[in-house]
């Protein structure tokens, strides 16, 4: 199994749960998280691992070896079946198998209520001014209150609605 194919898994298996759900963007200089989703204030999180030699290498993260510097509340490794164990796991972690396109839940995450909220800011702060780059010209609080939605439809980018306001006004 492929480490894309584990995170598409991931994303598919977290959207059920969290309203806001993020993968593989590298946002944060000390973690940067396979599949990341927000259900409210609650973050939860997932590494994907398709080897036991993977395995063993993340546990050489400084933000395995100090919990408290990594984000999320609650924590997972996504591996396919037999990969990682329940014996293997950290504390507080939970596991995930993949077998088949399904995710079946080998322990539940138990919870770090000390983590890294500021990490988690930044994450969800580099990921906005992204999507602002995106969507170019116009602010993106019009954006995300929706005021977007007819240009999408149409097939047209904000760009090209800025562009052709601006040649008018000449």
């Amino acid at each position: 199994m492929q480490h894309a194919t584990l995170v598409q898994l991931g994303v598919r298996w977290l959207s059920r749960q969290c309203s806001v759900v993020l993968y593989e963007a590298a946002a944060v200089r000390k973690e940067i998280p396979d599949v990341i989703g927000w259900a409210g204030a609650r973050a939860v999180l997932i590494e994907c691992k398709v080897s036991r030699a993977d395995f063993v290498r993340d546990s050489a993260k400084v933000t395995r070896a100090n919990p408290k510097l990594g984000m999320a509340h609650r924590r997972y490794y996504l591996s396919p079946v037999g990969v990682i164990q329940l014996a293997d796991l950290p504390p507080k972690w939970g596991l995930l198998w993949a077998d088949k396109g399904q995710i079946t839940v080998q322990r539940e995450a138990r919870g770090f209520p000390q983590r890294n909220l500021l990490a988690e800011v930044e994450f969800l702060s580099t990921m906005l001014r992204r999507a602002q780059i995106r969507i170019g010209t116009r602010p993106l609080s019009e954006w995300l209150r929706g005021e977007n939605r007819f240009e999408a439809r149409q097939g047209i980018s904000p760009n090209t609605r800025a562009k052709a306001a601006a040649a008018h006004q000449k």
